[in-house]
């Protein structure tokens, strides 16, 4: 398969999972196809495709985080009608009404390695609540056991 193709099949492959999941790209063609090339280059430097507008670690355990579609992505369509590449937009995106300016970095400078140490645990009972302090996102806890519930490279905090 020739790079052309690989590219072509590689956006495709994206544009399904978009629609599938009900995800809007960005409308602009020529700006999407930037995006897919930096996406696509990665995938192929790397072996997985990072976000191309950040700067890959190229170990997968660090940069596992802002595989396309980041972890990021869904806060940032949340509050800013796109995400922070531009990849993925939504109606009010579109519309002019979000997503004009910059959006802020949400991916933390010094990411936390998360392990689970002797007994520990972090979740005990089902319904707790918690939240990542570095996107928002919210999680009740449906079942109790095992590990540590991890949000944006970072622990998340226990509410209630």
């Amino acid at each position: 398969m020739s790079k052309k193709e690989g590219l072509a099949s590689f956006r495709k492959g994206i544009e399904n999972q978009a629609k599938k999941t009900g995800y809007m790209l960005n409308p602009d063609p020529e700006f999407l196809e930037a995006l897919f090339e930096g996406l696509f280059k990665n995938q192929q430097r790397y072996g997985y495709a990072s976000c191309p507008c950040r700067l890959a670690e190229g170990d997968l355990r660090d940069d596992i985080d802002i595989i396309c579609p980041c972890v990021y992505r869904d806060p940032d369509l949340f509050e800013y009608g796109r995400c922070y590449c531009a990849l993925y937009v939504n109606d009010e995106f579109i519309g002019g009404n979000k997503g004009a300016g910059p959006i802020p970095e949400r991916r933390p400078e010094k990411r936390a390695v998360i392990t689970k140490v002797g007994d520990r645990m972090g979740v005990k009972n089902v319904g707790e609540h918690y939240r990542c302090n570095i996107c928002g996102n919210e999680v009740t806890t449906t079942k109790a056991g095992g590990g540590v519930l991890v949000c944006c490279g970072e622990e998340m905090e226990l509410l209630g």
